[in-house]
């Protein structure tokens, strides 16, 4: 059996290898190097806007980051999210125990931040408004509905500067 000069018996050069399946001609990302893409940008988000962050080691936490938000240390659970459906970007807010969701509690991190990664849109909401759910559903910026639960937590990176993460007056 003969090869072609410069080849190998079956495999495929990495260079000509698919990192990930086409769809629509764009490349669709693995949930976990979207979570990485997301983990990224809320960094860079949040220091370009004056925040310290801090990663802890390991996995086995609840949250992803630590905001220094000039008061209080808060543990912040980035989410992030690329597809769309119906106009509405549909997020998984839980974490998972033998595949199945589990929503967070108060006891385990303070806030969630959700990255609408299409849209380069964040939402920073108080762990208030997660607690006893597993996926909320956002609209992207422009989209004032009236039915847009959410709209307050668009871009409100001011309330990781509150003393107990809520605004007053």
């Amino acid at each position: 059996m003969s090869k072609a000069k410069g080849g190998s018996r079956g495999r495929i050069p990495a260079s000509k290898r698919s990192l990930a399946p086409e769809a629509n001609g764009a490349r669709r990302l693995a949930s976990i190097e979207q979570g990485d893409l997301g983990e990224v940008a809320f960094v860079h988000k949040a220091m370009s806007l004056g925040f310290v962050t801090a990663k802890p080691y390991g996995q086995n936490h609840r949250y992803d980051f630590i905001v220094d938000g000039g008061k209080n240390l808060w543990r912040v659970q980035v989410k992030t999210c690329t597809s769309v459906q119906d106009d509405l970007y549909k997020v998984g807010i839980h974490r998972s125990l033998n595949g199945v969701p589990v929503p967070y509690t108060e006891s385990e991190l303070d806030f969630v931040a959700v990255y609408i990664m299409p849209k380069k849109t964040w939402y920073v909401l108080p762990v208030r408004e997660v607690v006893g759910q597993t996926y909320l559903r956002f609209r992207g910026p422009g989209a004032n509905h009236i039915r847009d639960p959410y709209a307050y937590y668009r871009e409100a990176w001011h309330l990781l500067r509150e003393p107990d993460g809520l605004t007053f007056g």
